[in-house]
């Protein structure tokens, strides 16, 4: 082979693989777009099954792992504590924070602690099953609902009134984000140490912050309030669902007890479904360009 020859055939490959590089190189930019735009939704749905999963646990744990004598004195404790504590002022949860130093505090920690989760609370209409924590710090409230601390303890009774209180609009979790969702007449459901308690909202009010009046106990009745910020993204108000305790039987215990939850939401979908169509047809475009570029040079 020549001189000039060799020269134009690596002058040939050259072409080649510049050629090729440039129907690749769309290709990385969409494969990099996609995992940009897939990190967010999978770090999402990894959240929401573990979660969920955190929730179901606990009730497992509770059912398999402790006596009912352990529960049932867990529930009396948790009950005294509400008829002698749960008297006094409830503070914002975002804005108001406790010193978790104080002695009464630590004692409340104590309470409803037959495991690392204080309890669990199911909204069917959301598709929503998550963890009930102690208290309502950001660590807390990153992985599941917290209990607000000075609200009476989750366990029922007559002039309780707890309060539980969730994120909305976390870029990696869904948490409450569809309590908006929720008006008067639907329900939810709390778990703790045994006891199952099926609420109906029956009062939905938007609040300022420091508004917290609704949140004091009410004689002769058993309510629970759910809080999360409000509007989405904005968080200037506090959205306030108060629910009054109503009757459930065992059977429809077990049902919304056992009732899984799907871990995937509309926004996480369509951004799923909108990415693989622009990966396909980038691909396709991609190995189309390849195959026409080689068709080409065999034909020169």
């Amino acid at each position: 082979m020549t001189t000039a020859s060799l020269e134009r055939h690596e002058g040939g490959n050259n072409t080649k693989q510049r050629s090729v590089m440039k129907r690749i190189m769309p290709l990385l930019v969409v494969l990099l777009g996609f995992a940009i735009v897939m990190y967010p939704v999978l770090g999402t749905w990894v959240r929401n099954v573990t979660q969920t999963q955190q929730a179901e646990a606990y009730t497992s744990r509770i059912n398999d792992q402790t006596t009912e004598e352990e529960r049932a004195a867990s529930l009396a404790s948790a009950e005294e504590w509400n008829r002698t504590h749960a008297q006094g002022p409830v503070l914002d949860p975002w804005l108001a924070r406790v010193d978790e130093s104080n002695l009464e505090y630590q004692q409340y920690l104590k309470e409803l602690d037959l495991d690392d989760v204080m309890g669990r609370i199911i909204i069917p209409k959301i598709n929503s099953d998550l963890p009930i924590y102690h208290g309502t710090d950001e660590k807390t409230l990153g992985k599941g609902i917290g209990h607000l601390y000075g609200s009476s303890l989750p366990v029922g009774g007559e002039g309780s009134h707890s309060v539980l209180t969730g994120h909305t609009g976390l870029p990696n979790a869904t948490l409450w984000d569809k309590l908006v969702d929720l008006d008067k007449g639907d329900s939810f459901t709390i778990y703790v140490a045994g006891r199952v308690m099926k609420y109906e909202i029956d009062n939905r009010r938007v609040v300022l912050p420091n508004e917290t009046n609704n949140l004091r106990p009410v004689e002769g009745q058993d309510l629970v309030t759910l809080i999360t910020c409000t509007p989405y993204g904005v968080n200037s108000h506090r959205l306030l669902l108060t629910g009054h305790r109503v009757p459930i039987d065992e059977s429809e215990a077990r049902e919304i007890l056992n009732q899984k939850h799907n871990p995937w939401q509309w926004w996480m979908i369509l951004a799923l479904a909108l990415s693989l169509i622009v990966v396909i047809a980038a691909v396709t475009w991609t190995i189309r360009g390849i195959k026409r570029n080689k068709a080409q040079e065999e034909t020169e």
